[in-house]
């Protein structure tokens, strides 16, 4: 009876550490859940029951994200009870609530600014102006936590505001992958959830309605509806047009190409035809009529061409960068004249200092790097000193890539952010590129987010920093997810030679043409365990929010499995047939055969995958050039496959060069 009873006490006490273990989980601080990270911050012990939220609201729930927010929560807004114990809205809503005297006082001044409070008993969110009050909603949102049938928000007072005005965030548009509208409208609401107020489509001509193809091209009824839609959430679209240079596709068209600079293959527009400047006018008239932004970028970026062709007499009466500027400032006329302010890329005229004076005041510089912090203050030195308004415009290093190179670009981000306040910027100019048109856009996901919070805080973050609250911030709980994402990046250490000759040409790249792949042997293994290990998160976890984040990754692991793989048989193959040359072991010959032809059906498989991905965010216009890609590095190892088959039939191993292959450096 005793053994029974202590075992029976003993069971009961085990019970309630069980329950109390449940009530009293680690609740994850505010100082540890936040992107951006706000200026001030007090982490406090308590939990608000948003359940029990008795609101006292401003007029404006819909536009400042209230509602929104709320019903992504499963939760109606309740008004009916006298007693409040929810406050939210701008200084001017609730200035004659006296119970707010003190909250209202703590409000800054800056437009963008809010002040949160959050206790056992009250919440409270008010905001200098409606983009305030709404930010101070984006951070109420990774605040709360949801379970089951209890959602609660963390205890906190929060004080916070941007460092930097405009925090853009520019896509690609032009090269590669045209973005469904679907899919824009899902940049610019994921952007405003951090905090991000300007989204710029880099648009080369080419991609501008009604020169191409429906399915090739942005339409402006689907511009217009992006720029409706952004307002909701406080971001401006601001149209970035390449009026000058990288224009090789637009005057490669046969109603287009009297406007090269160049007879053939021109890559740039000439600056000596006056058709350039009346073409220039439509187009720019058209785009920025379809905005409220009261920018517009006119790119203008790597024009090399200029002192050749049609601009080479010019050039040889009042020089190259002169040509260059005089250009600029005309197109930045018709910027004016449309009652807008001109943005353009600040490369050309870094180059040469002298002509900056010329420039227009109204002109802002879109001064940008992609390297170290090392140069940046002279880059900014150079335009500050002589009195010009720049924009910093870093990149989160996408271009060429299988994934992002974050370990690279977030120092570059950070930085450029942080030296860049010093010489006054206001602006922070965050750009992604589609060099080689395969960039899939749920890979820069990370990178617009960490962009966010330098942009807020001025560059004051950190890799390490920003990774603690990652996970928390974007999916609403701490999963192991930043983790993968930087082996993803991780793996650009191993699938590098050069510039060109980066993860993804290399991935494309004929294994057999020469020993390039062949020698990147010592980093095979390491792709082959990264993919494991992200794999091993990526494809197993749900998320409580912003699961589009997570779309491409396995894929992007998979891919670099598969270039691991590659690299293997490459070497295999090559060894193989050096070594076993002259000899009558055809028979081994079959085997590699037979492993080619299953890693030419692994290499379809996984472009099945990216095509699929690529649909989702894109429309189909440039599948066809990238399914080719594809198809050709296929064809090589079929082919390849087809030789190794047919030798395995003769009596001796033929030579490598026989086969086509390089010969192994194994060889002495």
């Amino acid at each position: 009876m005793q053994i029974s009873s202590k075992l029976n006490v003993l069971a009961l006490i085990i019970i309630v550490m069980m329950l109390s273990s449940v009530v009293t989980a680690e609740v994850v601080p505010a100082t540890k859940r936040l992107i951006p990270k706000p200026i001030e911050i007090e982490n406090r012990d308590t939990l608000f029951d948003l359940t029990k939220a008795n609101w006292l609201i401003g007029s404006q729930t819909d536009k400042l994200g209230l509602l929104e927010y709320l019903e992504e929560l499963g939760l109606k807004l309740r008004t009916e009870r006298l007693a409040k114990n929810a406050y939210f809205g701008t200084v001017e809503d609730l200035k004659e609530i006296t119970e707010l005297k003190e909250a209202l006082d703590k409000v800054p001044e800056n437009p963008e600014g809010y002040y949160l409070e959050v206790t056992e008993n009250r919440l409270t969110v008010i905001g200098r102006t409606e983009v305030g009050a709404f930010y101070g909603i984006q951070t109420l949102r990774q605040l709360t936590d949801q379970n089951q049938d209890t959602v609660t928000v963390v205890g906190t007072k929060i004080t916070d505001y941007p460092v930097i005005r405009y925090r853009a965030f520019t896509d690609d548009v032009s090269r590669g992958p045209i973005p469904t509208l679907e899919y824009m409208k899902l940049i610019v609401k994921t952007m405003s959830s951090f905090k991000l107020n300007m989204y710029s489509p880099y648009m080369e001509l080419h991609v501008l309605e009604g020169i191409r193809g429906k399915e090739e091209t942005i339409s402006t009824k689907d511009y217009k509806e992006l720029v409706q839609y952004a307002k909701k959430y406080h971001v401006e679209v601001v149209p970035s047009l390449q009026t000058f240079g990288h224009s090789t596709v637009f005057l490669s068209l046969k109603d287009y190409q009297h406007l090269g600079n160049l007879p053939a293959n021109s890559s740039q527009l000439d600056p000596t035809n006056p058709a350039v400047y009346k073409f220039l006018e439509e187009q720019i008239s058209k785009w920025t009529a379809l905005t409220d932004s009261e920018f517009i970028n006119i790119s203008g970026d790597e024009t090399w061409e200029i002192g050749q062709g049609n601009s080479g007499l010019q050039a040889l009466q009042i020089g190259a960068p002169q040509v260059f500027l005089d250009h600029i400032v005309k197109v930045m006329e018709i910027v004016k004249k449309n009652g807008k302010i001109p943005l353009f890329w600040g490369d050309m005229v870094l180059e040469h200092p002298e002509l900056i004076a010329q420039l227009p005041s109204e002109a802002i510089i879109l001064n940008w790097h992609y390297g170290d912090a090392s140069s940046m203050p002279k880059r900014l030195g150079t335009f500050e000193s002589r009195g010009k308004t720049q924009w910093a415009a870093p990149g989160i290093d996408n271009w060429l890539r299988i994934f992002p190179f974050y370990q690279s670009s977030n120092t570059n981000v950070a930085e450029f952010a942080r030296i860049g306040v010093k010489y006054g910027i206001e602006g922070l100019f965050t750009t992604s590129w589609d060099d080689d048109g395969e960039n899939l856009f749920g890979n820069n996901w990370y990178g617009l987010v960490f962009a966010s919070d330098a942009a807020w805080r001025g560059g004051d973050t950190s890799t390490g920093g920003f990774n603690q609250r990652f996970d928390q911030a974007v999916f609403g709980e701490k999963l192991g997810i930043v983790e993968a994402l930087m082996k993803l990046s991780t793996c650009n250490y191993y699938t590098y030679k050069n510039y060109f000759k980066n993860s993804n040409a290399l991935f494309l790249q004929n294994p057999f043409q020469n020993l390039e792949i062949y020698e990147m042997v010592g980093n095979a293994n390491m792709l082959l365990l990264m993919e494991k290990q992200v794999l091993n998160v990526v494809d197993n976890v749900t998320v409580k929010r912003n699961s589009h984040m997570l779309r491409t990754l396995g894929y992007a692991a998979r891919k670099n499995g598969t270039f691991g793989r590659k690299i293997l048989l490459t070497k295999e193959v090559i060894d193989t047939v050096t070594e076993l040359e002259g000899s009558d072991q055809t028979e081994e010959l079959l085997e590699l055969a037979q492993k080619l032809y299953a890693f030419e059906r692994e290499v379809n498989d996984i472009y099945k995958e990216f095509e699929e991905l690529y649909l989702e965010e894109n429309k189909p216009s440039f599948i066809n050039v990238l399914k080719e890609r594809y198809f050709n590095l296929r064809a090589s190892l079929f082919s390849m496959a087809n030789e190794l088959e047919g030798a395995s039939y003769s009596d001796t191993v033929p030579s490598p060069i026989g086969l086509g292959l390089p010969i192994s450096p194994r060889k002495k």
